[in-house]
């Protein structure tokens, strides 16, 4: 396998570990969801640079529990961009009976 190549695998990882210290602490606010949209953008532009991939895009959409990116990512140019959905929990305040 040659060092330049980088697997989707890899990079599906790479973003899990980047959501690791956000996951179920965002409030569900558009600040919070574009600091980790922020975050995504400067690894995969990192990846660009480096021609390790050719493309990607990010889109973003809020739920009640979640912010949910869709990352699709461009490895060869000659293939067609591979989709990841990755997940970050919202923070959810504990229910109490008062």
């Amino acid at each position: 396998m040659r060092q330049d190549r980088i697997s989707i695998n890899d990079i599906k990882y790479d973003l899990i570990k980047i959501i690791e210290p956000f996951d179920g602490r965002l409030e569900g606010k558009e600040s919070s969801e574009n600091r980790v949209k922020r975050l995504f953008t400067s690894y995969l532009i990192d990846l660009n640079k480096t021609r390790k991939i050719q493309d990607f895009t990010i889109v973003s959409s809020v739920r009640d529990t979640a912010i949910t990116y869709d990352v699709n990512v461009k490895i060869n140019a000659d293939r067609s961009p591979k989709k990841l959905k990755i997940h970050v929990g919202i923070f959810q305040p504990p229910w109490t009976n008062a």
